[in-house]
């Protein structure tokens, strides 16, 4: 597979790049700006006789030689007039296609940026890379891709404010048919720029082409960009998904043809020091299904808007553009002259979906709360019954900023202190403070002083149990796992930069092991967790990997190397950390293999759905019994047996057959007993506390001790 390198960017400078697109907004008339006198860059450079107007995209698509001929054959096959299945075509362009109007666009934005004011303190935007793109977008005459990360309803609406604020055209946004349906909504933002695409179209032969025809038409013709989110949903757990191919494919698919002579594709980073949706997807990720989108629902959903700024910052960076040519070779190139119907190969797909993924993680910006969850997290598994006071927290917050921003070079607050500026003790405590105070209702001193985890589960937040996902989970355990999965979708984003590193450690189970069986272990746990942490799974870059982990522990004074074997440093603090984040992982995917051995024939097939409710039915049963690397809450997670699934199979570990959520397994007992044995050997990581140790505090008894303010 092509991996191509992409740019990082460091901390120093962070305060000079970003800018609060809000600050402006607060001070003037929002009317009066959004009806401003506009002269957007449009990305891709076409003389008006190839740009395409709606009704000239539907009529080419229709009388293109190649859905001609699909209509003439499916209208044989079906023996009905081809009026009709043309007629059929037509309808399903006019549904799926875009129709932007910058007056729609206006006026929606009124209200957008009355809502962001209401509930965000700030938008904090990578100005200098953002003004750098636009300049790059006056002079190339290539079509652009902004891939923006997925981690909430809001992204694409803060992406989409932030190009208008910056005169820069919306894009062609690919959205959900979830949204079409929803009544004035679906029609409003087919105005402001989406067109609809169906979640699952592979086997209607009709649908699939006239969708692959109208994508390379707003490749070619269009000259506004194009949006979509690589990772196909939200990331419930706040970090990075392994990439889906198919509307990259034919988005690439102009390129391959020659029709366009590159496509840049522009990684986009959003991070919120609060999601929206944070509780709504504590409960997804234990199998309570989420509301449906309705206008109704959106209406209810306006309740975010009581507190002003409940929702703290968001965080956008921008990447550097990635070139698609550079992904072609003269071989491939060679094969689409050839042959007409050829498409990109999987390698190269997979290739610059991972660049673009490898991107978003390296640019993803962290808020505060992001490290003090992960300071809590590992206070919790570490000294479960010495929590967090003010002081402590401070100095360790100050410890672990300086990794990130030093070590790591990550960019940790951006745009929180004054250009300039040094940064004090003073600022480091109003950080801190101001992000506990955002997140009052999961985390807060006590009348003691003490940190402490707040329950947050209530009985009337329960469904009805036939429409569980997964395990129906009982009351004891709901109260436990909530606030912890809460807490752990916080931690999750720095995984971005830690998932290598974590690893590394725990492939080191006990200090004086060789270098070369650590190696052995790790590419055994990677392989096994390569879609949880969206890594390639290839030898070459796993070595690769391997010695970037190693050279950081090294570096960092985790672990020492004499004589070829690994042995304990200093900074043990660090050192666990890093091991202790991977836990939960581990057991997740531990549990599941365990289920998948023990599964027989008495028990019925195998279907993922089945998997899923015994897997999380019995990780319940173990969390409780005090067992080790079992006591993890956030093992819950459905998730993390998805991912651990679809690894499996990836490895060749099971067979799969059949479509989710019906798709049944067939394991190979020998080497899942084999992969159960390795794993085995982790039960000698167990840290002596989990959350089932610590005291959390019901809300009614939080302290009302001022958190935002010196």
């Amino acid at each position: 597979m092509m991996q191509k390198t992409v740019e990082t960017v460091g901390s120093q400078g962070a305060d000079t790049m970003f800018a609060d697109l809000l600050e402006k907004r607060r001070v003037s008339s929002d009317v009066m700006w959004m009806f401003r006198s506009l002269h957007p860059v449009f990305p891709h450079k076409l003389p008006s006789a190839l740009r395409y107007s709606r009704e000239q995209t539907i009529k080419a698509i229709l009388d293109s030689p190649r859905i001609v001929l699909l209509i003439q054959a499916l209208a044989s096959d079906r023996k009905v007039p081809v009026s009709v299945v043309k007629n059929e075509a037509r309808e399903m362009l006019e549904e799926m296609a875009g129709a932007p109007q910058l007056s729609a666009i206006r006026c929606l934005g009124i209200l957008v940026t009355k809502g962001l004011k209401r509930i965000l303190k700030s938008v904090r935007v990578n100005q200098t890379f953002l003004l750098d793109l636009k300049e790059k977008m006056r002079n190339d005459s290539v079509q652009y891709v902004y891939v923006p990360t997925h981690r909430s309803y809001l992204d694409f609406i803060l992406w989409s404010y932030v190009l208008f604020s910056n005169d820069m055209a919306i894009p062609n946004i690919a959205s959900g048919m979830d949204f079409y349906r929803m009544q004035v909504v679906g029609e409003l933002l087919r105005k402001t720029g989406a067109f609809y695409m169906r979640r699952s179209f592979a086997t209607d032969q009709l649908y699939k082409e006239v969708f692959k025809a109208y994508i390379s038409s707003i490749v070619i013709h269009s000259e506004r960009a194009i949006e979509f989110f690589i990772e196909g949903t939200r990331s419930r757990s706040q970090k990075s998904l392994a990439p889906k191919y198919g509307l990259l494919g034919m988005i690439l698919d102009a390129l391959w043809k020659a029709e366009v002579p590159d496509i840049k594709f522009v990684p986009v980073s959003i991070t919120y020091d609060r999601p929206l949706e944070e509780l709504l997807f504590a409960y997804e990720l234990l199998g309570v299904p989420k509301p449906p989108e309705s206008t109704t629902g959106l209406f209810k959903s306006l309740s975010v808007l009581q507190e002003p700024c409940a929702y703290g910052n968001a965080y956008i960076n921008v990447a550097p553009p990635i070139s698609a040519r550079q992904f072609l070779d003269v071989d491939s190139l060679r094969k689409s002259a050839l042959s007409p119907y050829s498409k990109p190969s999987t390698e190269v797909v997979t290739g610059l979906a991972y660049s673009i993924i490898d991107s978003q993680k390296l640019h993803t910006p962290l808020s505060p709360f992001n490290l003090i969850a992960l300071l809590f997290n590992e206070r919790v598994h570490s000294h479960p019954r010495k929590p967090y006071i003010l002081e402590t927290l401070l100095a360790d917050y100050r410890w672990l900023k300086d990794i990130f921003t030093h070590a790591i070079k990550a960019l940790v607050h951006p745009g929180g202190n004054k250009p300039g500026s040094d940064v004090n003790d003073d600022d480091v405590k109003i950080e801190v403070l101001d992000s506990l105070f955002t997140h009052r209702e999961l985390l807060k001193f006590d009348s003691c002083g003490e940190l402490m985890l707040m329950e947050r589960h209530r009985e009337s937040q329960a469904c009805d149990p036939r429409k569980v996902k997964g395990h129906v989970l009982t009351e004891k355990t709901m109260r436990l796992a909530v606030p912890a999965i809460n807490m752990a979708t916080y931690v999750n984003p720095s995984m971005a930069f830690l998932a290598k590193p974590a690893l590394v450690a725990v492939s080191i189970v006990k200090f004086g092991t060789s270098k070369e069986s650590s190696f052995a272990r790790y590419t055994i746990l990677r392989e096994l967790l390569c879609t949880e942490f969206a890594l390639v799974s290839e030898k070459p870059i796993a070595m690769a990997e391997w010695k970037e982990g190693l050279s950081f522990l090294i570096a960092e004074d985790c672990v020492r190397l004499e004589n070829n074997s690994l042995v304990t440093g200093n900074n043990n603090k660090l050192f666990s950390l890093l091991r202790n984040l991977l836990l939960p992982f581990l057991a997740a995917s531990y549990v599941t293999c365990t289920v998948l051995h023990q599964w027989n024939d008495e028990i019925g097939e195998a279907k993922e759905c089945y998997i899923l409710k015994n897997t999380q039915k019995q990780t319940e049963l173990l969390l409780f019994e005090g067992q080790g690397i079992f006591r993890f809450p956030y093992s819950l997670s459905l998730d993390l047996y998805t991912s651990t699934l679809v690894s499996l199979v990836s490895m060749g570990i099971i067979k799969s057959s059949g479509r989710p959520p019906h798709t049944a397994y067939s394991p190979d007992k020998i080497r899942i007993s084999a992969l159960i044995s390795e794993l085995d050997n982790l039960k000698l990581l167990s840290p002596p506390g989990s959350y089932l140790d610590i005291r959390m505090l019901p809300a009614a008894r939080a302290s009302s001790v001022p958190q935002s303010k010196l």
